[in-house]
């Protein structure tokens, strides 16, 4: 990689140090979560795989350059292995499950011991499986942000994927895809092959859709902004079309949301109002007894209501417990679908 100051110049050696400082640049994105670690002092809800993870790929990708004599990818995957080494440690020391964790720890000293012992040992002869493996790790790693592509179609935007690090992802693949072109290694060219095009798409998306809901998207504003045409950013767009039964006015999916949840809030009202008026009186909520009251007076309770059902002579009145305990318990199916109502409907703060 540094044969650029004594071989001189040439587009490999310019190639390979650009993918160490872009790449080495990549491996500091841990950085931000140590920092939200260090200000919550614990390391509830935050998962240690990925410094795990960083740790046995860094090996894997080490060993395999010990083995093909790469001098880039052994200075890259050695930073790699000593940044996520240091977010591993540093996450040990915050977390309060040492226990699982140190055993995580364990197992990845172990794998990374097999690698260096079975580099040493076996040499060349592991060369293709250990590039199937490098292989494998790494598009795995570029495919991890597939998973919230669901959530960006669905909301026609793309706020919850991160600009910054699709671009970086894609300057880093493309220049190992390159760099394996000019080395001539497969086990370099597909994935990174691989993680290029995905990045590529995701940028893609940053294109053709609006950053968030409501918005218009650059392609949008580009071509209105070419034909002349005032660009109103705060005019909803209609993410999926709906027609209004009343009027036949189409309406954005914030607008029917907010109808759905005006609706939600009607029924729940309605529901609170039923269970209010349909308290008999002395139910199990309205119970007016002590807890050391004779049997006898619980079972003639009991027979005056099962009579007033029968005969349909009378009708119960309502009264409203003025225990507020009592009234909780009452109201707590309905507060428990209240919640879920609302864990089901979107935030339209956006």
């Amino acid at each position: 990689m540094f044969e650029i100051f004594t071989e001189g110049f040439s587009f490999l050696n310019l190639l390979s140090i650009l993918a160490f400082f872009t790449t080495v640049g990549l491996f500091f994105c841990g950085i931000p979560i140590c920092r939200q670690i260090w200000k919550r002092k614990d390391t509830n809800e935050i998962s240690g795989a990925p410094f795990l993870m960083g740790v046995v790929g860094g090996c894997c990708w080490m060993t395999y350059g010990l083995l093909k004599n790469d001098g880039t990818v052994k200075w890259v995957t050695g930073c790699q292995v000593i940044l996520y080494t240091t977010y591993t440690i540093f996450y040990w020391f915050m977390t309060k499950k040492k226990f699982w964790i140190t055993l995580k720890v364990a197992g990845v000293i172990a794998i990374c011991t097999s690698l260096v012992l079975g580099v040493h040992f076996f040499g060349m002869a592991i060369f293709h499986p250990l590039g199937i493996v490098c292989l494998t790790l790494n598009i795995a790693d570029f495919a991890a942000p597939l998973a919230g592509l669901k959530v960006v179609i669905r909301r026609h935007a793309t706020s919850t994927l991160p600009l910054p690090l699709c671009i970086a992802n894609f300057l880093v693949s493309s220049e190992w895809f390159l760099y394996g072109l000019l080395r001539n290694d497969f086990y370099l060219i597909f994935p990174n092959g691989v993680g290029s095009f995905i990045s590529f798409i995701q940028l893609l998306l940053f294109v053709v859709l609006p950053r968030k809901p409501g918005q218009r998207a650059p392609i949008v504003r580009l071509w209105m902004w070419l034909r002349n045409k005032k660009v109103e950013d705060s005019k909803e767009i209609v993410a999926e079309f709906g027609e209004n039964e009343e009027d036949g006015k189409k309406l954005s999916r914030p607008q029917r949301w907010s109808k759905k949840i005006q609706m939600n809030v009607s029924t729940v009202a309605e529901e609170l109002e039923n269970v209010i008026y349909q308290l008999p009186n002395k139910d199990q909520f309205a119970y007016s007894h002590k807890i050391g009251d004779d049997e006898e007076e619980d079972t003639s309770s009991e027979k005056t209501v099962e009579e007033k059902m029968k005969n349909g002579t009378e009708t119960a009145q309502v009264q409203i417990p003025q225990d507020e305990k009592k009234i909780r318990n009452a109201l707590r199916p309905v507060l428990e679908s209240v919640l879920r109502r609302t864990i089901s409907s979107p935030d339209l703060s956006d």
